[in-house]
Order: structure tokens, then C-alpha cells, then sequence
């Protein structure tokens, strides 16, 4: 079915988005917004930018409200990409949405690969993103909103806390590989 194939696609971007750009530190979640290796990050290829978020912030604080609005503002305009990313992939509820959806349609991928192809194993790799996307993004909203403590076995938890930028990589591989070679076996 195509509505799944593009879903999926989607989907995998999304959450490989979630997973590279939102760092999650000891029950916090933050956003990444400037990282050295970013070659769109301010500062790292523009040296004479004629913005300057520090003198030219347009909060003036003129109906005095605390600065809190002002940091926030300061904070979104550094950084590259994740600047743009800030906004959009920080919001819990769509973090929720994405590894709800993700979940549902990596296993619908396992149960109804792309047209006339082998069940299971026609749309193997993007169905696993889907799933492990979902499984980790859900786990992640129980774990802020239970107060009871999840405990899971010691390989799962190493994966969970340090490869997520490992599985956001390998969500958006496996959806550019699935959206270019869609009839391929396990793509």
C-alpha cells in the first residue's frame, strides 16, 4: 500500500530528526541548537553576518513581562539547522503523535509490504526503524509522565540512553533508502 510506504518514509524522517536533533540528559529532554560539526551553525562559515541576536533582539520588553521571553528568543537564533528545528521537534505531543504512528506503521510495513512483494522480510529495515523509533519515543513520554521507575535489562538501557543519535541515523538511512529503492528486498 503506497499510503504506507509514504507514511513510513515520512515518519522515519521525522523521528531520525527527533532522535539527532532533541538530547535527552537524566530525565530532561533539551535541544541541541549549535554543534561543532554543523557547517550551517552561525559563526563556523559567516563571519559578517549583519544580525546580531545579542544588540538587534526586537523584545523590548516594553510591557514588562520577565526576561524569560527574551532568553527563549536569544536561545532559538543560535545555532544552524536545529535553530529550525527547536520549535517543531521539542513539542512533546508531536513527539508522542510520531512514535505512536511510527509504531502502527512499522508493523503495518512487516504485515503489507509495497506492491506484490514478499511479506515480512519486502519491507524489513524500514519497518524495524518504524518500530524501534515508536518504541523509544514511547517509552520516553511514559517515563516523564509515570512516576514509577521503568527498569529495563542493562543492554537495552545502553542502547536506549547513548544510541540515540545511532537510531536517528538509522531512521533517516533507512527512509531515503526505502523512498529510492522502494522494491528492493528489506527496503
Amino acid at each position: 500500500m503506497l499510503q504506507f510506504y509514504f507514511l513510513s518514509i515520512l515518519l522515519n524522517l521525522v523521528a531520525g530528526l527527533i532522535f539527532i536533533y532533541v538530547v535527552k540528559d537524566e530525565g530532561e529532554t533539551s535541544l541541541v541548537l549549535s554543534d561543532s560539526d554543523d557547517p550551517f551553525a552561525e559563526g563556523s562559515s559567516s563571519t559578517s553576518s549583519d544580525f546580531n541576536p545579542e544588540t538587534d533582539d526586537l523584545d523590548l520588553n516594553l510591557d514588562g513581562e520577565s526576561s524569560s521571553a527574551s532568553e527563549t528568543s536569544k536561545k532559538s537564533t543560535e545555532g544552524g539547522l536545529g535553530a529550525l528545528a527547536a520549535p517543531f521537534l521539542g513539542d512533546k505531543t508531536l513527539q508522542l503523535v510520531v512514535g505512536i504512528l511510527s509504531a502502527l506503521t512499522g508493523l503495518m510495513k512487516l504485515l503489507s509490504p509495497i506492491q506484490y512483494d514478499i511479506a515480512i522480510i519486502g519491507d524489513l529495515i524500514p519497518s524495524l526503524a518504524g518500530l524501534a523509533a515508536g518504541a523509544v519515543l514511547l517509552l520516553d513520554w511514559y517515563q516523564e509522565r509515570s512516576e514509577v521507575e521503568l527498569a529495563l535489562p542493562e543492554s537495552i538501557q545502553g542502547i536506549y540512553e547513548g544510541g540515540r543519535k545511532y537510531l536517528g541515523i538509522f531512521c533517516i538511512i533507512a527512509a531515503v533508502l526505502h523512498f529510492i529503492f522502494p522494491r528492493v528486498l528489506f527496503l
